[in-house]
């Protein structure tokens, strides 16, 4: 029984065998793995079905709908102008197609803008627009409008203009929580008039102040690329919302040199702040106690121990008739409090007093040859940069 069966298979398999040499011999193509697919076709095929479950993420789905509502923004202009973003390149002038330029044109001057409404507001940066003979905004779609000023803030650096024409696409604004260092982000603009372009990075800092840009500072920092050109321009987190206006390189003039992969933007919140008021009313009301920024210094304990109550804001000079003069206040004196919270440095007090209504009534606390006095002033109407 088993001779036999093992005879039997051994019959099949030399049958396959003859059967296998046969169809080498006489239809070799039936054995070979080409196909009449074409070599385009079979890659396409493979690369619809045949994709790794891990591909490369991509933020192309969210730039799409987002880079809509960023703008070129041109500026024409015959006045000396003070800009980061200088540009006086020739080439510009043919991207107008004859729209901005005529014969008494000395400067072009660019720079980016967010669409802040359907209505036509755009907002853009102060030094991008300042000066401005003409102004013409470059939309993403191909469309150009001249446009006209609505207002400024130069304490902020932020202006708004506006353009007649339909459907806009505004930027979207955020709804959840406050941006965090070490979110990613991206900036969108038209970097040295390249055209509409994005880079990325992360949030790397908030809240810097000092750096002698403007009088209101408190800066987004980002790794995120931001070149001339750049100004004005959208910087938008992960959800596509916009958590900030693009506005600097950081530049040390200390040493005369320009860092690296640092760039500040201006944060939503002060930026919604601006855009309303100057929609509204076409510029920014602010409290005013009558003492520039610029003469308030910081003093510092010698002793690390100390407690608050040995610092405060030292005034070195106080504005004849302000309501600090009026108030009784003198250089010299060392302000501790305002409405009972404690101030410590001068950023903090400009930002207190600032967000105040004119009218409205400040506690001051502060100290004269080492005692204490309380007084109250009504606050003025902060005068406006020109």
């Amino acid at each position: 029984m088993t001779q036999s069966f093992t005879k039997y298979l051994l019959r099949f398999a030399l049958a396959g065998m003859i059967l296998a040499i046969a169809l080498i011999f006489t239809a070799p193509q039936w054995l070979s793995q080409k196909t009449d697919i074409p070599l385009w076709a079979q890659s396409a095929l493979s690369s619809t079905f045949d994709q790794p479950i891990n591909t490369p993420h991509s933020y192309a789905n969210l730039l799409a709908g987002t880079m809509g509502s960023v703008v070129r923004i041109y500026n024409q202009t015959s006045k000396p102008f003070k800009s980061i973003a200088l540009l006086q390149d020739p080439h510009y002038a043919n991207l107008l197609e004859g729209q901005l330029i005529d014969a008494s044109t000395n400067e072009i001057h660019l720079g980016s803008g967010v669409i802040a409404s359907s209505q036509g507001y755009i907002l853009t940066n102060n030094h991008v627009i300042e000066n401005a003979e003409r102004i013409q905004v470059g939309l993403a779609d191909g469309r150009s409008a001249p446009a006209t000023l609505i207002g400024t803030d130069p304490a902020t650096d932020l202006a708004v203009i506006k353009i007649e024409l339909d459907n806009l696409i505004p930027a979207k604004v955020p709804t959840g929580l406050d941006s965090r260092v070490g979110d990613i982000v991206f900036a969108i603009g038209n970097p040295h008039g390249l055209g509409q372009s994005v880079s990325m990075g992360i949030i790397s800092g908030k809240g810097r102040n000092r750096l002698g840009l403007n009088t209101f500072e408190s800066f987004i920092q980002t790794d995120a690329a931001i070149n001339a050109g750049n100004s004005g321009g959208a910087l938008i987190n992960t959800q596509g919302e916009l958590v900030g206006i693009n506005t600097a390189h950081f530049y040390n003039s200390s040493t005369s040199s320009r860092s690296q992969g640092i760039g500040l933007a201006i944060p939503i919140n002060i930026v919604s702040e601006v855009l309303h008021s100057l929609v509204s009313q076409g510029y920014v009301v602010r409290g005013w106690l009558g003492i520039d920024f610029n003469v308030f210094k910081r003093q510092y304990s010698q002793n690390a121990f100390a407690s608050k109550q040995d610092t405060g804001i030292m005034l070195s000079g106080v504005y004849a008739n302000s309501p600090a003069h009026i108030a009784g206040l003198k250089p010299g004196d060392l302000i501790t409090h305002f409405d009972g919270n404690f101030i410590e440095d001068w950023n903090e007090s400009l930002n207190y007093v600032t967000k105040l209504r004119p009218g409205s009534t400040l506690n001051i606390t502060y100290r004269r040859n080492e005692k204490t006095h309380t007084i109250t002033a009504i606050l003025g109407t902060r005068p406006t940069a020109k």
